[in-house]
Formats: structure tokens, sequence, C-alpha cells
């Protein structure tokens, strides 16, 4: 029996874990906490749950020795001790993170060694790589060449669900969207290169259609430049690419003000600890905030945030209290999130994706592929966020130990020889994508 070692048990596990164990896979669950450990492995006689604290490598590393293969879902910096220990022990690897610098320098490594370390095999990253890349290498086998590429993804509530002034809710931790809502982005449009300020990540937000769904806003992630590489393009061909993040009407002109207003700052706060909501946001903005925050931001209560920020208690004067002094604002912002912007018991989440790619062909002819998929997650059960980030990587590591991945080194799914299988089983798993295809 082949056996995988999963280091982290957070929110998005358990479909990996369970998938492994379906299909006959020993899956040993590493977690400082090992009771979440236990709700991932549920008694199944080929589970078993651990305590482990990674910081311990020399207990982690005995962990890997008695593995076939590791998965890491720990946050991204642990992941180089993670590979280190497998080249050193002859074990595969699979993460569903960016691949790092740090990681990249393990690939010779890895490749003398016989040994795969598969990275990026999440949805985004993971899955938009994959569904792009079968797109992509099919119309070049039928003579295009690309000439553009544009991509959005977004975990959304489903419609239903949607709520609340922010059209968002978490089901994991606040806080790292509310940084990356500061990133500075770039892209190419039309051969030119475009940057973004990250306090102006929000100020142009394109209109994207989601069939059957409607009408998203979209904004762009990071440095969508860097794929040109990455995908290995020709930068004298492709003009155009795009990677951004969908988000419900309304999102970019909310985030623009709470940038505005200092309420994404990181620095630590007023020491306002005991002190309600109102108190610290009146400290900062004077009373009443009805007036005061339309006036800061120059415009009429019906267009300010304040029925967002009411909706996360962030104006009331009742028993919640600011927890602790020197905290920052994004990380109060984060904890009120946290709490009131949560999916409440049968709620689903959904995840939406749209590619559009462009290809020219002989005599002049050019098309656009449109890719779109939706997945939405079970009521009472696993969210779409947790599907389709986990599985992939799941569906990989299986590949590996089947030897249906053959590939050796660090690699994200991109190449013929990684991501059909993969592809194939998230489809049977209802995983798909719907396409279309029209001249241009």
């Amino acid at each position: 029996m082949k056996k995988v070692v999963l280091f982290g048990a957070g929110l998005v596990s358990r479909p990996l874990v369970r998938y492994l164990l379906d299909h006959g896979i020993g899956v040993v669950v590493a977690s400082r906490t090992v009771s979440k450990a236990e709700a991932l492995i549920q008694g199944h006689e080929l589970g078993e749950a651990v305590a482990l604290d990674v910081s311990d490598d020399a207990a982690m590393r005995k962990l890997i020795e008695a593995a076939d293969l590791a998965v890491s879902l720990l946050p991204a910096p642990k992941h180089p001790q993670v590979a280190r220990a497998c080249l050193d022990l002859g074990k595969h690897m699979v993460t569903t993170s960016y691949i790092s610098p740090a990681m990249t320098a393990f690939d010779a490594e890895a490749k003398e060694k016989g040994l795969t370390l598969l990275n990026e095999i999440g949805v985004d990253p993971g899955i938009d790589h994959m569904s792009a890349m079968e797109v992509i290498h099919r119309e070049q086998d039928a003579g295009g060449t690309l000439i553009g590429f544009s991509s959005y993804c977004g975990g959304l509530p489903a419609p239903e669900a949607n709520d609340n002034p922010f059209g968002y809710k978490f089901s994991w931790a606040p806080r790292g969207v509310l940084v990356a809502a500061q990133n500075p982005a770039r892209y190419l449009r039309d051969g030119k290169l475009i940057e973004i300020p990250g306090e102006k990540l929000f100020a142009d937000p394109a209109t994207v259609e989601i069939p059957d769904l409607g009408t998203f806003e979209g904004y762009p992630n990071r440095d969508s430049v860097a794929y040109l590489d990455t995908y290995g393009w020709n930068k004298d061909e492709v003009k155009s690419i795009f990677r951004g993040t969908l988000r419900n009407q309304g999102h970019c002109v909310l985030y623009m003000q709470l940038i505005a207003l200092g309420l994404l700052e990181q620095e630590p706060a007023q020491d306002l600890e005991g002190k309600s909501y109102r108190q610290l946001m009146e400290a900062r903005f004077g009373a009443p905030l009805e007036e005061t925050i339309p006036a800061k931001l120059g415009v009429d209560k019906a267009a300010s945030p304040l029925e967002a920020l009411t909706a996360i208690h962030m104006t009331s004067d009742d028993a919640i209290r600011v927890p602790k002094s020197g905290t920052a604002m994004v990380d109060l912002m984060a904890d009120r999130m946290a709490e009131d912007l949560a999916y409440k018991d049968g709620e689903r989440d959904m995840l939406a994706m749209r590619h559009d790619i462009d290809f020219a062909y002989e005599g002049g002819k050019k098309s656009r592929v449109t890719a779109v998929m939706v997945d939405f997650g079970i009521p009472n059960g696993d969210s779409s966020m947790a599907r389709t980030v986990s599985l992939p990587a799941a569906i990989g590591a299986r590949m590996i130990l089947e030897d249906k991945i053959t590939a050796r080194g660090v690699h994200l799914p991109i190449a013929k020889n990684i991501y059909p299988p993969v592809l194939k089983e998230l489809a049977a798993l209802g995983i798909t994508f719907t396409e279309t295809k029209k001249d241009i």
C-alpha cells in the first residue's frame, strides 16, 4: 500500500484526505492540533492522525521517511523545509502554492534523484494553468498561434448566500485577502505594459460575464507579465496577458474606500483596548461617524461604506470590544470579517473561472476560445474552495504514485505529460469547463 503524509489540516484539506483514502492510499495527517487531523481521518482504517510541530525537523523527517510522498498544505514559507527533507529521503512532494525561488533551486537535484516536486496544483494556481494549457496546446496543434490571454478566477458566495454589503464571505482567515488588496499589479494590453500601484488596484475594474451567473467585477492579480516566462510563451507573438480576480459588483469601490480610510493599514493602531469599535472609529475620524466618514471620502452617506462597516460591527457601540492594544487596523478588520462574514450552516460558496484565449491562424483568421468553469460547494459539506484547491493536489499525488505522472524535477502542471490525467479525473468529479469559440 502506498502512503502519503499530509502536513496541514486546514479548511481545504478534507477533500484531499478523503479522495486518497477512498482510492486505497494510506494517509498520515500531521497537524499541530491533532483533533483537526482526527476530524479529517474520521476513524478510517487507512488513516492516521499525529501531532506535529513543524519546527521539529527531525519529527517531520521521520514522517516523510515512512511515506512515499509528502503533501504540504502548510504556509508557503514552510514548503522548502518539506522539500529539502523529501530530497534527502528520496520522496516525491506536492503543494498547491506558487513555486518560490527557493523551490526552483531544487530542480536539478530533484531530476538527478528521480523525484517529482509538483507545485501550483490547486485552483488558482492550478486548475487555471491546466485548463488554459489544454486549450492552448490543442489550438497550437491545429496551427494556431497564441496572441492573447486573459483569465479571471474568484471564490464567492453562491447567489443565494450573497446577503451582505461586501458581496463576499470567508471560509478561511481574512487577513491574507485584505493584505493582498494592496498588492501592485502589471499586465500587457496590446503590446503595452500596464503597471498598477497597490493603492490603485481597484480603480478601473473590468466587467466580466459568467454565463448563467451574471456580471462581475475583475481586477488585476499581481504580475501577469511574469507568466510569459513561466509558460514559455513567445514574447513577440503574445501581445496581451492578464490574470485577474473576480468579485461581485461594488467590491472595487468599497475596497478603495477602505484603503482611503486607512482601515487596511498594517501598522499598530491606537491603544484602545476594551473600547467599543465605535469609540475606536470615532477616535480616528471624529463623531458622528455617519457624517465624518462620508465627509472624509467626499461622498454622500448613501455612497459611503457605512452600511458595510456596520455589517461587520465596526460602527457598533455594543458589547463587542477591541481585543488588545497595539493591534493593526487590518487585523481588527480581519477579526470582524471572520466573525460577521462567515458562511452560515447550509450555505454554499462557489468558484468561478473564465479564460479568453486568442489565436491567429494562417490566412489572417483570428479566433477567441472562451472557457468557463463554475463549481458550487456542497451544503453542510465540502466548500467549492476546498474541493477545487485540494482535489487537484490529491489527484496529482495519486498520479505520481501510480506512475501516470513521470516528469521529474520541480514542476507546475502545464506540460502535456502532467495535466491531462488530472483534468480527466477532475471532470469525473464534476469539475469541468464549458467552451465556446468565435472569430474576432
